[in-house]
């Protein structure tokens, strides 16, 4: 995406381009030339460069001009017109004036002429790496994704310190959704011209999608630290080849190195965190023992662990546990990166459930009836999904007993889908809004860490379920608990035993 500038300027900066150019060279030239030594108004240019172009119709760079000068003066309609006659007699064999006409095109919001105009001028100078950037420009402008990304990324490939069109691939990379390329992009800005505030701007931006707001949060987690500390030390023999998947910021790594691992491979997808933890680890002098690899551990081959690991450490959960692709993961090392009973950390866990009645947070939400009008139907548009959850923020109570719906032991999970249902007792009377539930986490036979919320603090809290509507209950009341997961998501559901 490229911001418009306003027609003056646009056309003082053509004036400029052209009156030093290969235009100036061109039969005929003299009297565009004489043009263009005075800063006249765009009015008084036009009429100028429409006498020029009376008496020298070959000339392209005057009918570009007067096209500019027309939109100067505010007739963006007819200069519009103007340009596109011109093109259409024949693109000029002028580099600079296929530019200027790309540009002006696309400020007049035609990209994929713009488009059109800039590959005229890429025919003429095949390795511009300027005009690669007007055409992924105008390609970005006219939703051609692939194509903008594609012309952008040949652009700083033909001029890797051409900062303009790093950013313009970085914009367009985030626009799309592909975070991590973006900020790959802006920083390569950033190294070229640190002063830009548009990069630095945008690397915040993306540096957000990619790494979540709550990891300082799970780094200051003491119990979670020290409890995968205690574990680690357990588990690690002398000379033992670890592996730590999704390593972060490359806290495992070090533990596991510390305690006295042989060689720790640590691997981590997201490119910033990955050059982060390098940083991290050599300033923390284990350097010679952690091996950060650039990969998910899904790509990770026996080339990248130079012979497969005697133990995994891993910290890939959310407050739902699965939701950061334990199972999956896990399956894989076992299967391809881990000796044949190789110890992993976690081991095992278990999640609990319980419906909740607690009316602050339902109405974070749900909607109802506001000022006398009815907006429930809005909650249509309410995604299925656990939010995280700080229960101990609210006044709520459990309408029935925590019930552990789900047990995995890492050794040997499948991410294959499971489904249930489990019969419950309500233990009080009340509205059942919410379904709460947490985990229960053993990192080996001694270490355990709890997310329930009358267990010690930690950053996971809880993970909580609206329900579509509230389901009055009476004390002692059968109920069913619906669970099921497919391997990445914990879904959960409660009716009444009556059905």
């Amino acid at each position: 995406m490229t911001t418009a500038r306003d027609p003056v300027s646009r056309l003082r900066e053509a004036r400029a381009a052209l009156a030093s150019g290969a235009a100036m060279r061109a039969p005929g030239a003299g009297a565009l030339a004489a043009a263009l030594e005075s800063d006249m108004p765009a009015a008084a240019l036009a009429k100028k460069l429409e006498s020029v172009i009376n008496n020298a119709p070959e000339l392209f760079a005057a009918k570009i001009l007067f096209a500019m000068a027309l939109d100067a003066e505010g007739k963006r309609d007819a200069a519009l017109g103007a340009l596109r006659a011109t093109l259409a007699e024949g693109p000029p064999a002028d580099y600079d004036c296929l530019c200027l006409a790309a540009d002006a095109l696309l400020d007049w919001d035609a990209p994929e002429e713009a488009a059109a105009a800039a590959g005229a001028a890429l025919a003429l100078a095949p390795h511009a790496s300027h005009a690669y950037l007007r055409r992924g420009r105008a390609l970005a402008a006219a939703g051609d994704v692939s194509g903008a990304v594609e012309d952008l990324r040949q652009a700083t490939l033909l001029q890797p310190s051409f900062a303009e069109a790093h950013l313009a691939l970085a914009r367009e990379l985030h626009s799309i959704g592909r975070h991590q390329g973006a900020a790959e992009s802006f920083r390569r800005v950033l190294a070229l011209d640190p002063h830009c505030d548009d990069a630095r701007r945008g690397l915040d931006a993306a540096l957000v999608a990619v790494i979540p707001p709550w990891h300082a949060a799970m780094l200051n987690d003491a119990a979670r630290a020290e409890a995968y500390d205690r574990a680690i030390r357990r588990a690690v023999k002398p000379g033992m080849h670890v592996l730590d998947i999704g390593t972060g910021t490359g806290l495992l790594a070090m533990m596991a190195a510390r305690a006295g691992a042989g060689r720790v491979t640590a691997c981590e997808s997201i490119f910033a965190l990955a050059d982060m933890a390098e940083k991290i680890i050599r300033n923390n002098g284990l350097n010679n023992s952690i091996n950060v690899i650039r990969k998910s551990s899904d790509t990770l081959d026996s080339v990248d662990l130079s012979g497969r690991a005697d133990l995994l450490v891993a910290e890939i959960l959310d407050a739902g546990l699965l939701g950061e692709g334990m199972l999956r993961s896990f399956a894989d090392a076992r299967a391809r990166l881990l000796k044949p009973g190789a110890a992993v950390i976690p081991q095992a866990a278990t999640v609990h459930a319980a419906p909740v009645e607690c009316k602050a947070l339902y109405a974070e939400r749900r909607v109802g009836t506001v000022a006398g009008f009815d907006l429930a139907p809005f909650n249509a548009l309410a995604p299925r999904l656990y939010l995280q959850t700080d229960l101990r923020r609210y006044d709520w109570r459990a309408l029935a007993a925590p019930a552990p719906v789900f047990s995995f032991d890492f050794r040997t999970a499948a991410p294959a889908p499971e489904e249930t249902t489990i019969p419950i007792a309500a233990t009080a009377d009340g509205s059942a809004q919410l379904i709460a539930f947490w985990f229960t986490l053993a990192l080996d036979e001694e270490t355990t860490l709890s997310t329930a919320p009358d267990a010690p603090p930690t950053h996971w809290q809880q993970a909580v379920y609206a329900l579509d509507a509230p389901i009055p209950v009476r004390t002692g009341q059968a109920l069913r608990l619906h669970a099921q997961h497919d391997g990445n998501t914990v879904r959960l559901a409660l009716d009444t035993a009556e059905g």
